[in-house]
């Protein structure tokens, strides 16, 4: 640490200060300081030029002589004769030989601290740079190491999902997926509808929410809007700022190579939104159409044995056991239901004939169940409320007038 003072006029103010402080006692007690055998004025040299270096080297060194030259003329000397006399010559080398060595060392000294200071507060800055870019790595590894762990939780999850979507039923893969985004993604007023061919209409498979917010058909513009982004990339897609209507999140279920249901969500955790949980629940999307796919091939497989030779008809037991599986949905998720019942009896056409006529008018999930004994036919239909059940059956015997020439 070395002594800085900035402001110049200070300087000035402490050198002449001191030098006349010197006179003044000199003057007063008459102590003739210049005729010392050890002079006090060099250590006045001394003190300021290795306090200012240069600088104060030459003005100390000026004063000095100025004092000097006036103490001479105070004693009646003749200063013309001054430099001839060689004791004044060594008076006057000596001290400005200490004033130039004292001020040069005091100057090289002051560099060499400026530049080690200089050093020194790069060094801290380096310093501080380096614990700023440790500290940045500590929480990026902290941040890994966590989304490490959570990423881990997320497997867990999503194999947690794959045995829930794992079921031999269509019905119960579709329930697990709406359990699963209810409780994974904290979705709410969620519901899964069936795409028609067109893709203009949406018809209800399962719903947990509310019937005004979620009802039984939705009509809807693939062209444009969030439904025609999510057909396009085949992803969950959410609503835009300027879209003012639809619901919050749309999310297609793909099997047989195309969009063949879709999930609506009105409401979820926008923590549920980022990128990471995106890509989270397009996978467990494309995991429930896989297992839909499944299911379904393996459901005709299984009630093959169940169904009216050569037809999709269920036999009156399997149908009852269908409509079993539809109470149970109700109950849990108040999923409506109907059923109808048609006669055939002398009706001159084969149950093929029959189906191949009805199955224009009808939806996919809709089942058929046919009594041999009473020649009837029965009509499950999932997710249509019974007050419209009875327009689900004029449909179908218009239909069946019109494409087998028969009135039922």
């Amino acid at each position: 640490m070395i002594y800085t003072q900035h402001r110049t006029s200070i300087k000035w103010i402490e050198m002449i200060v001191t030098i006349l402080l010197i006179g003044i006692l000199d003057y007063t007690f008459n102590l003739s300081v210049s005729e010392w055998a050890i002079d006090p004025l060099i250590f006045y040299i001394l003190l300021f030029s290795l306090r200012y270096g240069l600088l104060g080297a030459f003005v100390s060194f000026t004063l000095t002589s100025l004092y000097h030259f006036s103490f001479l003329l105070m004693e009646g000397a003749d200063l013309l004769l001054f430099l001839y006399d060689s004791k004044e010559l060594a008076w006057i080398l000596l001290h400005f030989f200490v004033a130039l060595s004292a001020g040069i060392f005091s100057t090289s000294y002051r560099e060499r601290y400026q530049s080690l200071h200089i050093r020194q507060e790069e060094v801290v800055d380096e310093n501080a740079q380096l614990k700023q870019t440790v500290q940045k790595l500590q929480e990026s590894q902290n941040e890994m190491r966590k989304r490490v762990l959570d990423s881990t939780y997320t497997l867990s999850k999503i194999y947690e999902v794959g045995l829930h979507l794992d079921q031999d039923v269509t019905g119960l893969v579709r329930d697990h997926l709406i359990g699963t985004f209810t409780r994974v993604f904290k979705a709410r007023q969620i519901g899964l509808y069936h795409v028609d061919t067109s893709r203009r209409t949406l018809r209800l498979h399962v719903r947990s929410g509310d019937v005004d917010r979620l009802p039984q058909t939705l009509f809807i513009d693939s062209d444009a809007g969030m439904f025609q982004r999510m057909f396009q990339t085949k992803r969950p897609t959410l609503r835009l700022a300027d879209e003012l209507e639809g619901p919050l999140l749309v999310a297609p279920v793909c099997y047989d190579g195309d969009v063949k249901e879709v999930l609506i969500v009105h409401e979820v955790d926008i923590l549920r939104l980022r990128s990471h949980e995106m890509n989270m629940m397009k996978l467990v999307l494309d995991w429930a159409g896989t297992r839909i796919e499944k299911a379904d091939a393996l459901e005709w497989l299984l009630v093959s044995d169940q169904l009216v030779d050569g037809t999709r008809m269920f036999r009156m037991d399997a149908f009852e056991q269908k409509v079993a599986q539809q109470v149970l949905r109700h109950e849990q998720y108040g999923q409506p239901y109907s059923t109808v019942r048609l006669s055939v009896e002398g009706v001159d056409l084969t149950l093929i004939e029959m189906e191949l006529i009805l199955r224009q008018s009808m939806r996919e999930i809709d089942i058929i169940g046919y009594d041999e004994d009473e020649q009837m036919l029965h009509f499950l239909l999932p997710g249509t409320p019974v007050e419209s059940a009875e327009r689900f059956k004029e449909r179908i015997e218009h239909v069946f007038y019109v494409k087998g020439g028969k009135r039922l």
